[in-house]
């Protein structure tokens, strides 16, 4: 990978965040312009891009390399959540802290960084088998990702209830077996439909920067440097897990280039922003994920040149 063209477009991205910081900063925008903005970003664009970028030429090749990154991303994501109850015990996370640290450790921000990311780093194809490396990542986060919350609250009663529903049903997975079909099937989609949904896709980058910028501008950082388990739920997720990742990948016989890229480049993310979510539905701490996220989101300016290095 050329690491100058990567840095370019990383410099490119976080200076759309600095954009949504700054509008929140000197009275553009509201800081509650977040909420609706990532309703919008989940439920509309997000899957406008997932579809536009299944609509290709159907190619045998491309196949082969989305069943490999469907298994190779079952495999880690599953090790990860194994790997993090563990980790949180040996850093010493407090109860009521753990199940929170867990699951900003394990899960990575896919949808509002790693598919803009990945679409400026690697292209059309490298979004298209993050796109796939997503399929196993929502299953996994809305159940295991939602019990480790509910770890939070485990001991004050029983924990709420995990919707098997929400986790398979959601709108991206839904966006992701559409674009699936219409790959597989090759039909053709009318252009009257196409070119909104191009239109649609082509707001997810700069839209997904700027909510980032809009949240990062909330968060106190002195709370967040006297937070000694968000500086290491952010290590773990930035580094640990995404170099532990690439010694698998590494370990893997005849591993295709650009599965590698795309599944370390999309692990290398900062933490879940839905996890925050997560915390208020399931119970967890919100507070922790706030500031997991808001830490590991600058860290990662650093962190995601460094990892892919590797590559």
């Amino acid at each position: 990978m050329d690491i100058a063209v990567l840095f370019s477009n990383l410099v490119g991205l976080f200076l759309l965040i600095g954009v949504g910081f700054l509008a929140v900063r000197l009275g553009i925008l509201p800081a509650q312009a977040a909420k609706p903005m990532s309703a919008l970003l989940m439920k509309i664009t997000v899957p406008a891009t997932i579809v536009s970028s299944m609509i290709r030429p159907f190619d045998p090749a491309f196949v082969r390399q989305g069943l490999t990154i469907l298994a190779v991303g079952t495999a880690l994501f599953g090790l990860f959540s194994a790997l993090s109850l563990g980790l949180s015990r040996l850093f010493r996370v407090p109860q009521g802290r753990r199940g929170m640290w867990s699951c900003c450790a394990t899960y990575c921000n896919n949808g509002f960084m790693g598919f803009p990311v990945a679409l400026a780093v690697l292209g059309e194809e490298g979004l298209a088998l993050t796109v796939i490396l997503a399929i196993p990542f929502n299953l996994v986060v809305y159940s295991v990702g939602a019990k480790m919350v509910c770890m939070d609250v485990a001991a004050e009663g029983s924990a709420p209830a995990i919707s098997w529903k929400k986790a398979i049903f959601s709108v991206i997975n839904l966006a992701t077996m559409i674009g699936v079909v219409l790959y597989v099937t090759q039909l053709p989609v009318p252009e009257a439909i196409l070119t909104p949904v191009r239109h649609l896709s082509n707001v997810t980058t700069p839209l997904s920067m700027i909510i980032i910028g809009i949240n990062l501008s909330q968060g106190s950082m002195a709370d967040v440097v006297r937070d000694r388990d968000a500086f290491t739920a952010s290590g773990v997720r930035l580094l640990l897990f995404p170099l532990l990742a690439w010694a698998v990948m590494c370990c893997i016989p005849g591993l295709d280039s650009m599965v590698m890229a795309a599944t370390l480049l999309n692990l290398s993310m900062p933490s879940l922003a839905a996890s925050a979510l997560m915390g208020e539905e399931y119970g967890g701490c919100v507070q922790l994920a706030s500031r997991t996220i808001f830490l590991s989101s600058l860290l990662c300016i650093v962190t995601i040149p460094l990892i892919s290095l590797l590559l």
